[in-house]
């Protein structure tokens, strides 16, 4: 299928592609982050890891992403409902910190 393209939007475009591979492809190649489950992530960054993963729940509490309930505490029907999360630590490249993807 072929795409038909403004000249400035075929600029912007070039322009976006290029910066990526700027920020991405260095002498050693492609550059990707090793990603690890939360039991993983703690085993490996410790106090840095809890320290991320306590940053990032703060942050959805005091947005009211949830609340927070006790499984006791919560119906069959609710049980059934309740979503798992998944979280995933990261160390960042540049920067040095993990972060909870």
């Amino acid at each position: 299928m072929k795409a038909d393209y403004e000249e400035h939007d075929a600029i912007l475009i070039a322009c976006c592609m290029m910066q990526i591979k700027a920020k991405f492809d260095t002498d050693e190649g492609l550059n990707f982050i090793q990603q690890y489950y939360i039991n993983q992530g703690l085993k490996k960054f410790g106090d840095d890891g809890k320290d991320a993963v306590d940053k990032e729940l703060r942050q959805m509490l005091l947005r009211d992403c949830f609340t927070p309930k006790f499984v006791k505490d919560m119906t069959a029907s609710e049980r059934k409902k309740a979503q798992s999360a998944m979280m995933i630590l990261a160390e960042k490249q540049f920067e040095k910190k993990i972060k909870v993807a």
